[in-house]
């Protein structure tokens, strides 16, 4: 059960990611100067109602998996990159994040778009190792 769970909110965090690699970062260069500050507001408070229950399901799950099964490669990996993807958000994205809530910064942007390539790629390898995983018997 705490297998498939992880699978499930691990698919859930890679398809918002992607969104947000793709679609929702980018998208951020096109909003008015004028309107961008309250629009980041906005997304920000819609978008944690998503992303935060799922990255603390995630945490939770994880823990459980560790615990409960023998550490091999495709546990660790999941861990590995779970701890990149919260470093990565804590150390770049929301400081970069606490900046352009003040005012817009093309840079700032694209910076924002170029550093969150980290966390896509790694919640990408947890979520296919976190699938492959699913189908190994554990101990």
């Amino acid at each position: 059960m705490i297998i498939a769970l992880n699978v499930a909110v691990s698919w859930g965090l890679l398809l918002l990611i992607w969104l947000v690699q793709i679609i929702i970062y980018p998208s951020f260069r096109s909003i008015p100067e004028k309107v961008f500050v309250q629009y980041h507001r906005w997304y920000v408070m819609r978008i944690g109602l998503f992303v935060f229950p799922l990255m603390m399901a995630e945490l939770v799950l994880i823990y459980r998996l560790a615990t409960i099964s023998e550490w091999n490669m495709y546990v660790l990996v999941c861990v590995l990159m779970i701890v990149v993807v919260w470093l990565s958000t804590i150390c770049i994205q929301v400081p970069i994040h606490r900046r352009i809530s003040k005012e817009k910064s093309i840079v700032l942007i694209d910076k924002l778009i170029d550093t969150n390539w980290l966390r896509t790629i790694a919640w990408s390898v947890k979520t296919l190792v976190a699938t492959f995983l699913f189908k190994i018997p554990l101990s």
